[in-house]
């Protein structure tokens, strides 16, 4: 039950899965949360969705690539959790979650979320979507090399605008990280599957959880906004 542990901090911690929104139809702060697989797209949506509903996000997933950019010490902790398969414990990401807004390690609040959205993508499209990531050795840019085009399922790959050379700085060196090879890829996946039924359960019963089925990937982006908007009450500004 690590995940639904982890819930206790997340508004406080700035958990990388609440998405707190505030709106010109809403009267007070709405609180949103990404549940998805590695790959299912969470925090690529999270920052389209952002400014249009000018909602404020915050990722743990982020963090979590800066510390390891920098090879930090706490970075380094959490590679090797990563290249292994391996779900980092909560307390580590909780700790670093916590480290930008000065949160007391004892705060054990507890938020009730407006709204939880399920990513969902079939695994098999996950484990292409994953083993096709790259990203540029010299400035961390990411591309994605998998061509998902199966029935209702089309999703381009992503490319830089020169084939091997890096948009953002030219670099000539595109590689895979070691947590994005299949079988690293798939261990990952059983990881989180195990962990997150439960979680997916308790947000079911609580009336609190919707399923979005990702077909298009960022051409679905669109109603993705239309399920917020639609559950929330809430317009674009």
């Amino acid at each position: 039950m690590q995940l639904l542990r982890r819930l206790k901090t997340t508004v406080a911690a700035g958990s990388a899965l609440a998405r707190c929104m505030s709106s010109r139809a809403a009267p007070s702060s709405l609180k949103i949360m990404f549940l998805g697989a590695p790959g299912a797209g969470k925090g690529t949506y999270a920052s389209r969705i952002s400014p249009l509903l000018q909602i404020p996000t915050i990722s743990t997933g982020d963090l979590v690539r800066h510390e390891i950019k920098h090879n930090t010490e706490l970075g380094r902790k959490i590679k090797a959790y990563n290249d292994r398969g391996a779900l980092v414990p909560d307390e580590i990401i909780l700790d670093m979650a916590r480290m930008p807004y000065g949160v007391r390690a004892h705060d054990n609040s507890v938020v009730e979320f407006d709204l939880v959205v399920n990513i969902d993508l079939p695994q098999w499209i996950l484990v292409e979507k994953i083993s096709g990531r790259r990203v540029c050795k010299s400035c961390g840019t990411g591309y994605n090399v998998a061509y998902i085009d199966h029935g209702e399922y089309n999703m381009p790959p992503l490319l830089p605008k020169v084939e091997g050379v890096c948009d953002g700085c030219g670099g000539v060196t595109l590689v895979q990280r070691p947590d994005d090879n299949e079988d690293v890829v798939r261990k990952r996946l059983e990881v989180y599957n195990d962990e997150t039924a439960p979680l997916i359960d308790f947000y079911a019963d609580k009336g609190s959880l919707r399923t979005f089925e990702v077909k298009r990937g960022l051409a679905d982006l669109d109603k993705l906004v239309h399920l917020i908007q639609s559950e929330l009450h809430v317009s674009t500004p």
